[in-house]
């Protein structure tokens, strides 16, 4: 029984998709409302028309929050309106002819499937990879591989994305990408967001939604798209929920554990979530810089240091639904992360002169412990006013970001000969943060008809960050002194940004049309105390964007995207502060950074869903990028952030998605890029590399509830602002296999098999030569189990768009 149930559902999942790409001949409509046997509304069912005669689906729909559905541009015929939905018992109309003139009202009462949610707790299988209209979906737990893994290592390998040396996070080769959480943007800095998405599991994931050209409605923040991470949360009626725990291995070994519960009381529904990952590991870097200009030419400095890590983060969500009405809800949420990371490394920075002989050697021992807490309280109103899609929502947002760092360097010199040189050194510092933001924003979509709609909105958000910064030092060689270390400096910037945002969508036959406008209106304050500078700005920009989809027939769709886009620096980006790696190496802030403005163009094929095919073209102004700046005198190399000129970035891609044979699954993208970068250094060149990405996924179903994967990726040399990144390549396995009648799933995986997933780049130009390649504990073996108990069919808001969506994203943790 359970078997013939997993196959309706299969049939059912795959009826929805061919609905997807159906194609109606004419302009009625048929609509409804879909109700349970308590009346309460039913989210995410499916709404079918079948052609009486042929009893093939024609058009279909998904109902909303109040279960309303619309199924418009319905030709005139005999049909039959087929409604399912998982945990309830399929429904299907009699046979009613239908004219295409006059709208057709069909309201549905499902029965709860008892047998079914008592044999069975699972879906049907989502693919890894779904392309849809306006975005690419990576659905983490239904790859083998990654549902096991923790999120950075999820986005490293998803196609288009790039993660760098420096944790920088670009797409199809375009920096800029705004990431968000629960569509709350994370505020971090690049390195801060890569240890908190290190402490989230693919489990504990959703789905990752990728989009290239967002519409008015989102933040015209991310000059390149956006990356939005959802996480999990309880779906079913009921008390109900999952648990899942595991761990892996790569010479050292890390661990995670988790739990899921959802209580639903009809009107009033309570969820929550738990998550714990620890983590251990080794990256090692391995550098030469060559000095080619000043008194030292032909010498050459050679870094060498190995760290060691661990940490653990906590993650947790708890809310609420509460249904004051049928089509009225209220709903408050809390969700936060606590954690910490410990880094030890150890480092040799050699000298040599131009004739390769070693003149001195500065030897480091560090240590880093970093602490993050941050907790986000969000409560929303929506009000879907009829049943034709109008709707109102208001959404309101506080959160505080808390984080510091303590770090202490004790270096020692040696000579030539490895003599001590008594000039022992000792830096310890102390680097605390506070972020506190307020947003909110409302939303009002309102129908014209059958065929128009448009939509409007308002936002408003306050940020204050409080950077603070302490050293102490003993430098005997006043290395550390010279590059304008301060004792104690504080760093102080408030921003409040005004938006409102209009938005039009019209069908005309085949093609469907969408225009937005956004205006943003931004005022901003940065206090350097050490500077004695206050820097104000002002500045009001409009953003349009156009969206236009032709359904050429019921294959073949072509679609036209253009947006125009802000790419602000992160508040940590703007601090000054400087970050030592050792006394001739070091990170700073640039708070005179401006930002960079981006127009999007986009043009996409789609055959059956199944080959995608897009080109873009991205044109930056006001680019802001990684540079290397070098001091010829002290030897002192330091990496910031800086305005260059502008960029064109140039992409074409392709996606396939086949089933091969009923039991193999085949997915691969290819994407090739081409970047051009122009720097307003008068010593540097002109920036342009080609570059390629490739990644292929294999899915294979076995007997006994077996399932099996391979995925392997490659990426070639790619430019990131004047720093060309090397290449990288790898291939991962996994094996699944379902326990306990299908309620819980054991996961076996190796990341990396032949350990070829390695890292590094070089940047050459003006008095900059240098080069570095990384390496780190790539090949993991991964293994987890899962088990979910309670029933299917009930959907919280947990994931709703909240109003910080943006702020978020700019923040330190």
């Amino acid at each position: 029984m359970a078997t013939k149930t997993c196959l309706q559902r299969i049939a059912s999942l795959m009826l929805m998709a061919m609905l997807c790409i159906g194609i109606a001949k004419a302009d009625g409509t048929v609509k409804g409302r879909i109700l349970d046997q308590n009346h309460r509304p039913v989210e995410f069912a499916t709404a079918a028309l079948i052609n009486a005669k042929t009893k093939l689906p024609i058009k279909g729909s998904e109902s909303n929050s109040t279960g309303d559905f619309v199924i418009d541009k319905v030709h005139e015929g005999t049909y039959i309106l087929s409604v399912t939905m998982v945990g309830y018992k399929k429904f299907e109309t009699e046979q009613f002819a239908f004219n295409g003139k006059k709208d057709v009202q069909k309201d549905v009462v499902l029965q709860e499937n008892t047998q079914m949610l008592k044999e069975a707790t699972v879906v049907a299988k989502r693919k890894f990879i779904e392309q849809q209209a306006d975005k690419m979906v990576i659905n983490p737990e239904a790859s083998i591989t990654t549902a096991s893994e923790n999120v950075l290592d999820i986005l490293k390998k998803t196609p288009g994305v790039t993660v760098d040396n420096n944790n920088n996070i670009s797409l199809k080769g375009k920096e800029g990408v705004k990431v968000m959480i629960d569509d709350k943007p994370t505020y971090v800095s690049a390195d801060q967001l890569a240890t908190l998405l290190k402490g989230m599991q693919g489990k504990d994931i959703e789905r990752i939604e990728v989009i290239e050209n967002p519409s008015s409605r989102y933040d015209a923040e991310g000059n390149s798209g956006i990356i939005n991470i959802k996480t999990k949360h309880n779906k079913r009626t009921g008390f109900n929920g999952s648990f899942y725990t595991g761990g892996g291995y790569s010479g050292k070994f890390g661990e995670n554990i988790g739990l899921d519960l959802n209580m639903n009381f009809g009107k009033l529904n309570v969820y929550g979530n738990y998550s714990f990952n620890g983590w251990s590991g080794w990256n090692t870097m391995d550098a030469v810089r060559n000095y080619v200009t000043g008194p030292y030419v032909g010498a050459v400095q050679q870094i060498y240091n190995r760290s060691d890590y661990d940490g653990n983060g906590h993650n947790y969500k708890i809310g609420s639904d509460y249904y004051i009405a049928k089509n009225q809800v209220i709903s408050f949420m809390v969700r936060g992360s606590d954690g910490h990371s410990n880094g030890k490394t150890n480092s040799v920075t050699s000298f040599f002169d131009n004739t390769m002989k070693l003149d001195s050697a500065l030897h480091t021992k560090s240590g880093e412990n970093e602490h993050w807490s941050n907790i986000t309280f969000n409560g929303n109103y929506k009000w879907d006013i009829d049943s034709t899609g109008t709707s109102l929502t208001f959404d309101a947002d506080y959160a505080r970001f808390k984080y510091h760092s303590s770090t202490d360097q004790h270096g020692s010199y040696v000579d030539g000969n490895g003599n001590d040189m008594n000039l022992n050194s000792t830096i310890l510092g102390y680097q605390p943060r506070i972020i506190n933001i307020f947003t909110a924003k409302t939303d009002y979509v309102h129908p014209i008809g059958k065929k128009f709609s448009i939509e409007g909105g308002l936002k408003t958000s306050f940020v204050k960050t409080n950077s603070q910064s302490e050293f102490t030092v003993n430098d005997p060689t006043n290395v550390v002194w010279n590059t304008g270390l301060k004792p104690y400096d504080q760093f102080i910037y408030t921003e409040n940004i005004n938006a409102a945002y209009l938005s039009a969508r019209g069908q005309f036959g085949k093609t469907s049309v969408q225009l937005g406008l956004r205006v943003e209106n931004t005022n901003s304050k940065g206090d350097s105390k050490s500077m004695n500078r206050v820097d104000t700005k002002h500045y009001t920009d409009l953003f349009p964007s156009l969206f236009i989809k032709r359904d050429l027939n019921e294959n073949n769709q072509l679609g036209l995207t253009y947006s125009y886009r802000i790419g602000r620096p992160g508040y940590q980006i703007l601090n000054p502060f400087m970050w030592l790696l050792d006394q001739f190496t070091y990170n700073q802030g640039n708070p005179f950074i401006r930002p960079q403005f981006t127009h999007s163009l986009g043009l996409n094929y789609t055959y059956k869903s199944k080959f995608i095919t897009s080109v873009g073209m991205n044109r930056t102004n006001d680019l802001f990028t990684d540079v290397i700046r070098q001091n010829d005198i002290t030897k002192v190399m330091y990496q910031t952030k800086d305005n260059l000129s502008k960029s064109i970035d140039l992409n074409a891609s392709q996606t396939v998605q086949l089933d091969v044979t009923k039991w193999w699954h085949f997915n691969a993208s290819a994407i090739v890029m081409y970047k051009s970068v122009t720097s307003n250094d008068a010593t540097a060149d002109k920036f342009k590399r080609w570059s390629f990405n490739a990644n292929s996924t294999q899915s294979f179903t076995l007997p006994c509830d077996i399932s099996m994967e391979l995925a392997g990726r490659y990426r070639s040399k790619q430019l990131w602002g004047n720093f060309t990144i090397y290449e990288q390549y790898s291939v991962d396995f996994g094996v699944q296999k379902s326990l306990f009648d299908k309620k819980g799933t054991l996961k076996v995986s190796v990341d990396d098999i032949f350990n070829t997933n390695k890292g590094g780049g070089f940047a050459k130009y003006g008095n900059v030569d240098f080069n570095v390649n990384n390496h780190w504990d790539s090949r993991t073996v991964n293994v987890s189990f899962t088990y979910r108990f309670g029933k299917d069919s009930f959907k919280t808001r947990a994931n709703r768009s909240t109003a910080s969506s943006e702020e978020q994203s700019r923040s330190g943790k």
